[in-house]
């Protein structure tokens, strides 16, 4: 991710002035894939607070997730709880957490020490504290009322693809144009992508289930940049940028397609993720049933916006993550079936 807005260090003063904070030294982060994040120095070597300055959240949704990580910290959920103002904001409301910078929400969280694993360091342990770690958000999350709709529903995705399309057929009046998209990034690889994603959504929608299923507070994008460990131990889970309320088959399904994948599915790690989860949190009969739809939806996903959000965007600038990743997933998915799908999850 590029840092989107600057922050100067006489910025960054200001803000921190917000919360009681004496600010020494700042530093841009290139992390996420949404947010502009900032490393804040504190003076007198009093050590760090983690800076973010919301590029797509307006002011309701940066208060929203604020409560949210409050209710989440307060359950046990290991994720930082964001720092109240100490400017005279009322302490009962959300607003007590959120600045503002350059017209934008910022919110400040304590710096919590770890690091994230490479893929080659995930071992069947780490897995399996990573599903429990989940069903934990999904269980204390559940009590937590104002989490908002998923904004990657079926119909959202579709209309991005629609986006893509527009791409190779300028002016058509049924499509709309995918922002920010630059027209010669558009390959014949990523033409045929689309393509190849435009029918796997259409078979998607035709077998999904008739009702939505269980519903419960989901983090949506549980990967490995987004968990912190110290010592062996998960220190923090990050970016609740994409909580929702949804499904929590979709979120053990996007998560094990982040933790559980190298150059295929690795059944040990599979295995070990989904018996953290249910060790915490058993799945219901519906939601094992439900497994199969929510990993292809889950893939397809992060094929298509990792096409949109990462492919037709200026490159060089921040993170790349490269959709034949997430394509490779969905072969997978259609190879072992709902019945694979279960047997390498051992469930």
């Amino acid at each position: 991710m590029a840092i989107l807005t600057p922050l100067s260090l006489d910025d960054a003063r200001r803000v921190g002035a917000l919360y009681g904070l004496e600010i020494a030294d700042v530093r841009g982060l290139l992390a996420g894939s949404v947010n502009s994040n900032f490393a804040l120095t504190l003076a007198g070597g009093r050590g760090q607070v983690f800076l973010r300055v919301y590029e797509e959240q307006q002011l309701d949704a940066a208060k929203r997730e604020a409560r949210m990580l409050e209710h989440l910290a307060a359950g046990g959920v290991a994720t930082p709880q964001p720092l109240r103002r100490r400017d005279g904001s009322s302490p009962a409301e959300a607003a007590a957490f959120i600045a503002e910078h350059a017209g934008k929400p910022v919110a400040l969280f304590p710096w919590v020490a770890g690091e994230s694993l490479c893929q080659a360091r995930v071992t069947p342990d780490a897995a399996r504290q990573v599903g429990a770690a989940l069903a934990r958000v999904h269980l204390v999350g559940a009590s937590f009322e104002g989490a908002s709709a998923s904004r990657f529903d079926l119909d959202h995705l579709d209309q991005r693809l629609r986006g893509l399309r527009a791409l190779r057929h300028p002016g058509r009046a049924d499509d709309t144009s995918a922002a920010g998209a630059l027209p010669e990034a558009f390959t014949p690889e990523v033409a045929a992508a689309v393509d190849e994603l435009t029918g796997r959504l259409e078979r998607i929608r035709a077998a999904a289930p008739r009702t939505p299923g269980p519903q419960t507070l989901i983090h949506g994008d549980l990967f490995r940049d987004n968990v912190l460990w110290h010592g062996g131990e998960i220190s923090a889970l990050l970016d609740f940028e994409s909580a929702s309320r949804g499904s929590a088959a979709f979120d053990l399904a996007v998560t094990m397609l982040a933790w559980c994948f190298g150059d295929d599915l690795d059944p040990a790690l599979a295995a070990a993720l989904a018996a953290g989860y249910t060790s915490v949190r058993p799945l219901s009969p519906e939601e094992r049933g439900r497994l199969f739809h929510e990993s292809a939806t889950a893939a397809l996903r992060f094929s298509i916006t990792r096409i949109t959000d990462f492919e037709l965007r200026p490159k060089g600038s921040g993170v790349y993550k490269d959709f034949r990743r997430f394509l490779a997933r969905q072969r997978t998915l259609e190879r072992l079936g709902p019945e694979g799908l279960l047997a390498l999850l051992r469930l």
